[in-house]
């Protein structure tokens, strides 16, 4: 097979990977925190997160680079209000863009918009009193918009319940000592038309401390480590939608946290890399995030 021909398949093959559109059902973040503000108060969070996915691993671990380069961009705008004591409402806006381009056969697909829209509940039991570790419980419901007939896609028209649980632990007195956290996370998409239901889990585990304070603010840097199956790959991709997807992720985060009692938000960095993938994408994603009460 000549190398032109090579590459056209590969082309191909990524087209039809990316035709269901990998960036349409998280909307968790390695960035993302949940909290529930204080009474009569908003919370306002937005991420914007870019995966870079080089290669596609098949079920038995072996590794397809591509030929281009194929991105996922996701930017999220999320405000939450809390009417009453541990409580909050908030709904979120997802934007998302797709890519594909191949400089060498000159072939580029793309496809952005709006997916659809989430509601969500967040409930802290426990509320603000002294505890070793912060629970967050999330409850969210995302409305999908319908699956277009491009060739990326940035929706499959499927809606998602989800159940989230967060833990913490609070920054010490002095702010100094390592902290710890993670999140845990069930995603239901009912049957879509032949297809089956949809399950997909996702853990993550971190810990880290503080590296440098600043005029009462203070710098944070912790490790990640986490995994996420699915029961169907729709995320990744229309070709191999039909088998289940695996794999896990590390990285590291960065996280600025300003002097309490002020406006100024909050700011996260983190770069995670895929690990073991099975039937998935392999590749690099980072995210930066801002976070404010009002």
């Amino acid at each position: 097979m000549s190398t032109s021909v090579r590459r056209r398949c590969l082309a191909s093959f990524v087209v039809l990977l990316g035709g269901a559109g990998v960036s349409r059902g998280q909307l968790i973040t390695p960035n993302s925190s949940i909290a529930v503000p204080p009474v009569g108060h908003a919370r306002v969070e937005t991420e914007y997160s870019l995966y870079a996915a080089n290669s596609f691993v098949d079920l038995e671990g072996h590794e397809q680079k591509f030929p281009g380069s194929l991105d996922f961009a996701l930017a999220i705008l999320r405000v939450s209000y809390s009417p009453m004591r541990n409580l909050a409402i908030g709904v979120e806006q997802p934007y998302r863009r797709s890519t594909f381009e191949e400089p060498g056969i000159e072939a580029s697909f793309s496809s952005k918009g709006i997916p659809g829209i989430g509601f969500f509940i967040d409930w802290a039991p426990g509320g603000d009193k002294p505890h070793r570790w912060r629970r967050v419980l999330r409850f969210g419901y995302v409305r999908a918009r319908n699956e277009t007939d491009q060739v990326l896609t940035i929706s499959d028209g499927a809606n998602r319940y989800s159940a989230t649980f967060g833990l913490d632990s609070p920054a010490t007195q002095g702010g100094q000592g390592w902290r710890g956290g993670g999140t845990f996370q069930l995603v239901y998409g009912p049957p879509l038309e032949a297809e089956r239901r949809y399950l997909e889990s996702r853990v993550q585990v971190e810990a880290g401390r503080p590296i440098l304070h600043v005029l009462g603010s203070e710098i944070c840097a912790f490790g990640l480590l986490g995994y996420r199956s699915l029961t169907i790959a729709r995320q990744e991709g229309m070709f191999f939608h039909d088998r289940t997807s695996q794999g896990a992720f590390a990285g590291l985060r960065l996280g600025w946290q300003p002097p309490a009692r002020t406006l100024i938000p909050s700011l996260r960095l983190s770069v995670v890399k895929d690990l073991r993938p099975r039937n998935a994408l392999c590749g690099w994603k980072a995210t930066v995030s801002l976070a404010a009460t009002f």
